[in-house]
């Protein structure tokens, strides 16, 4: 004899089974129900769907071309939120609709600005973001990217010369350069003082390290090893090197990858349209087909 619980589960399952059974039978009806109605109005269905794809391919010449294009470029003067912010106020201008305001900002004409529809910021590798989430990914030398989406194909040689000045030559950026280049100039001056200073020990041990009659050289607390003091003196040379190579390289921005224009525009694609318009008019042909056979049965 079975007990009560045992029962109640094998009931449950027979509901279930049940439930599922009819769910399965009744979408299959309504498959076949479909299926059956567009057979019936096949006519009117295909007049719908060649509506929608006539309107499909309509939009497609009536709406203006779109343009997409990223500039890469890596600074290690501005932060990685700065930059951030800097672009989306650009973004927030665009979304504003006020084309004279951003040909301000970047210093471009009206006609320039009003072919921008979108700008937007990315970092450009987000696993290097989430590894080093607790730094920041622009100061430790990594690119971003700035992607803009526009009307015309023309506009990104010169958009990219305004956005390298616009990051460079903000207030902020060039006030941290000012302070980088001081900076150097101080280390190279200091370098160069230390350099003149081992050249005279280098000299002074290499005369007073020979022997001289029963005199060995210089005696100190520990014996001098001469190959320490150029092996600084090649460091120092290493460090002086990279500091010239920092000067010239000071500008903020630095352009990795250009804006590469492309022939064909992004969207609309003459393929999307006509096949979101043709499954549209299809999908409205069946639903006024369905209306009509509910008004006619009732």
């Amino acid at each position: 004899m079975q007990s009560e619980p045992e029962k109640n589960d094998e009931i449950d399952l027979r509901v279930i089974y049940r439930a599922l059974k009819d769910s399965i039978s009744n979408l299959w009806k309504f498959t076949v129900g479909l299926f059956l109605l567009v057979l019936k109005r096949w006519i009117m269905v295909l007049c719908f769907s060649l509506l929608g794809l006539a309107i499909g391919i309509g939009l497609f010449f009536i709406v203006k071309p779109t343009y997409v294009s990223t500039l890469i470029l890596s600074s290690h003067v501005l932060t990685n939120d700065y930059c951030a912010d800097i672009i989306q106020e650009l973004e927030l201008i665009v979304e504003d609709d006020t084309p004279n305001l951003l040909a301000k900002k970047l210093k471009i004409d009206s006609v320039t600005a009003k072919e921008i529809k979108r700008i937007e910021f990315y970092n450009y590798d987000e696993k290097l973001k989430e590894k080093y989430k607790d730094k920041d990914t622009i100061v430790l030398g990594r690119p971003f990217k700035i992607k803009v989406f526009a009307y015309s194909n023309i506009i990104f040689d010169t958009l990219q010369k305004a956005l390298v000045n616009y990051l460079e030559n903000n207030p902020y950026a060039l006030k941290r350069k000012e302070i980088k280049k001081q900076d150097n100039i101080m280390m190279r001056e200091k370098l160069k003082t230390e350099i003149k200073q081992l050249d005279s020990l280098k000299n002074a041990v290499s005369v007073n390290l020979l022997p001289r009659g029963n005199q060995s050289g210089f005696v100190f607390g520990q014996p001098i090893d001469p190959i320490n003091i150029y092996r600084e003196g090649v460091l120092f040379f290493q460090k002086e090197l990279e500091l010239n190579k920092e000067m010239i390289l000071m500008d903020n921005i630095q352009v990795i990858s250009d804006f590469s224009v492309r022939g064909k525009p992004n969207s609309p694609k003459l393929s999307v349209a006509t096949t979101a318009g043709g499954i549209g008019g299809f999908l409205f042909g069946l639903i006024f087909a369905l209306f009509l056979e509910r008004r006619k049965k009732a």
